[in-house]
């Protein structure tokens, strides 16, 4: 049997888009800046700077979504997209998210 929806406020696109926009934002800062610029290997970041930026713009349109298809609250929407300029801040906020129930 399936879990009602009210124990998972969040839809799966945007747990995905989170999942993917805090990875991307922690291999972009803890690899790919390191890389170039101790290294000089800036390879790394010409393809995982414009993937980092296709799952940012993926994970604030979920937001969005989120916020007029499940009737979230503007502030929880807020805080969801300052969230996503910390590294590792969209897992901490969703666990949160998630355990708050909101």
């Amino acid at each position: 049997m399936s879990e009602p929806e009210t124990r998972n406020p969040i839809s799966r696109l945007l747990r995905f888009a989170a999942i993917a926009e805090g990875t991307t934002l922690l291999l972009l800062v803890c690899v790919g800046v390191p890389l170039k610029h101790g290294f000089g290997f800036a390879e790394v970041t010409r393809w995982l700077g414009p993937l980092h930026g296709m799952a940012f713009l993926i994970y604030i349109w979920a937001v969005i979504n989120e916020l007029a298809l499940r009737d979230q609250p503007r502030g929880w929407a807020i805080k969801a997209m300052l969230f996503s300029f910390l590294p590792g801040g969209t897992f901490w906020f969703f666990r949160r998210s998630v355990v708050s129930g909101r």
